[in-house]
C-alpha cells in the first residue's frame, strides 16, 4: 500500500519536473497523466488512502470557461450557456439580471492553477459597477464578487475560492 502511494507521488513529481524541462507536442495536463496509472493502484475501493490520492489528481471539470482562456465572455456567449447561467442565477439571486446587464466592458478569460477569472464592468462607469466571476475547475465551484461604488458583495457557491493576487489583478 505504501509503495503504491509512494509510486503515485513519485510519478506526479516526475510528470511535473518533466513538464517544466521539456516541451512536448501534446497538451496533456499533469492531472490527466496522473490518472493513467494502473487501475488497481488508483481505484481500489478497499484502500482509503489510494482513493484520496486518486481524487486529488482527478481531471478538472471541462466547460465553456476552461476551453476558452484568452477569449472574451461575449465572444463565447458565456451568459447564454444554460448550465452556467442557471448556477449563477441561483448563486446571485436578485442581482443576476443587473450583473449581466452591466457586464459590458470585459476582460478575456484568464486562469492560474485551475482557477479561472471572468471580469466585466458597466460601460462608462467601470469603477461604479464591476463584477468578477471566479471558477475553480477542480472543485466545480463558482464565486462572484460584485462591486457597486466600493461596496463589495461576495457570493460563494460551494465555499470561498482562494485566488492569488496575480489572478485578481488580471
Amino acid at each position: 500500500m505504501k509503495k503504491t502511494i509512494a509510486g503515485a507521488f513519485a510519478l506526479s513529481l516526475c510528470v511535473v519536473s518533466c513538464k517544466k524541462e521539456t516541451k512536448t507536442e501534446s497538451s496533456v495536463s499533469s492531472d490527466t497523466l496522473a490518472t493513467v496509472m494502473p487501475e488497481d493502484s488508483v481505484t481500489n475501493p478497499k484502500t482509503d488512502s489510494t482513493s484520496i490520492a486518486a481524487s486529488s489528481s482527478a481531471p478538472a471539470t471541462e466547460n465553456i470557461i476552461t476551453k476558452n482562456v484568452g477569449k472574451y465572455p461575449h465572444d463565447i456567449k458565456f451568459f447564454e450557456d444554460k448550465s452556467i447561467s442557471e448556477r449563477l442565477k441561483k448563486l446571485t439571486g436578485a442581482q443576476y439580471d443587473e450583473m449581466v446587464k452591466n457586464f459590458n466592458v470585459e476582460s478575456p478569460v484568464s486562469s492560474e492553477n485551475g482557477i479561472y477569472k471572468l471580469a466585466g464592468c458597466k460601460q462608462h462607469d467601470c469603477p461604479g459597477y464591476a463584477t468578477s466571476i471566479f471558477y475553480d475547475s477542480k472543485n466545480d465551484n463558482f464565486n462572484v464578487s460584485i462591486d457597486k461604488n466600493g461596496k463589495v458583495t461576495d457570493f460563494a457557491e460551494k465555499g470561498k475560492i482562494t485566488v492569488s493576487e496575480s489572478l485578481k489583478s488580471k
